[in-house]
């Protein structure tokens, strides 16, 4: 008897011990951010405020938000996400009217008046690249992924590491043999947002909604963008400026300043502890006082 639950305790074991173990790692693949990431459609012509008809870039450049404006589109649902804002006054404005806040209208109007972008080697005329360095509020590290099917090894390490980190990742992906039937291009056809993950698959914001009248773009995996099943090609991890959050404000020459950011409630807590040790010792220091006199 005594051999036989021997037996039937290690079989138990043997059985399931690996069980537990391959879903304490399923469980450590499920990453999510900390907040919420807005989604924007690039393609948000018809509605109040659309910016899918803006001019995108600078300097003549011929484009549109809706039609090449996924980039800063992805741009502005991560900014959101960090809590920066940017102001445009009416003249600069795309609507007409001066606004605060974050979106791809006005994010792409405050980057056109800020020389926010540049001239690309394959653009036919005007600026019509984004400049990086000139986005507001955000610290940027740029990677690749040296494959052609998939996410390699260490590129997922660095995805995921900024995930746990609640750092977004915007991507530059491709699918099928070239971006689409009018260019050679076959990398960075497109830029969407990493969101999260469960076990293999990232969810994703895909900027580009064919939807015009909402300002949504869709929340998807990679395997299932608007597009087809989405390669990685580069990405880069979008990371809070620390200690500061921009504000909106009119009366700035650079239409945007930045400030230090209030505390939050661990440092309030700190605080708190800080003020009543500093009570106590001083309570105490009073008690000796009065024996010792």
């Amino acid at each position: 008897m005594r051999i036989s639950k021997r037996i039937g305790v290690a079989s138990f074991l043997i059985l399931f011990v690996p069980l537990l173990i391959m879903g304490a790692a399923a469980v450590a693949q499920t990453l999510v951010l900390p907040g919420t990431v807005p989604s924007f459609n690039q393609a948000y012509t018809d509605g109040p405020g659309g910016w899918g008809d803006c001019p995108l870039g600078a300097n003549g450049c011929p484009d549109q938000v809706a039609t090449t404006g996924c980039l800063v589109t992805a741009f502005a649902s991560v900014l959101a996400y960090h809590g920066i804002t940017v102001y445009v006054s009416a003249e600069d404005s795309c609507t007409g009217r001066s606004r605060s806040g974050m979106d791809p209208g006005l994010l792409n109007d405050w980057l056109r008046t800020n020389a926010g972008y540049g001239r690309c080697a394959r653009d036919p005329l005007g600026d019509c690249c984004l400049i990086w360095e000139r986005l507001p509020g955000v610290e940027l590290t740029f990677h690749s992924n040296r494959s052609d099917v998939g996410l390699n090894p260490v590129a997922s390490v660095v995805i995921d590491h900024a995930l746990r980190q609640g750092n977004p990742v915007i991507a530059g992906v491709h699918w099928g043999t070239y971006c689409h039937g009018s260019t050679q291009q076959t990398e960075d056809c497109h830029w969407v947002v990493l969101t999260g993950k469960k076990e293999e698959s990232y969810s994703i914001i895909d900027p580009y909604n064919p939807d015009p009248t909402s300002p949504y773009g869709i929340r998807t995996t990679l395997a299932a963008g608007v597009h087809g099943r989405y390669v990685i090609d580069r990405f880069v991890v979008v990371k809070k400026a620390p200690d500061f959050v921009s504000i909106a404000s009119p009366d700035t020459s650079d239409l945007l300043t930045l400030r230090r950011e209030q505390p939050t409630g661990a440092s309030v807590l700190v605080l708190v502890v800080a003020l009543a040790f500093i009570a106590a010792v001083i309570v105490v220091a009073s008690a000796l006082g009065g024996e010792g006199g």
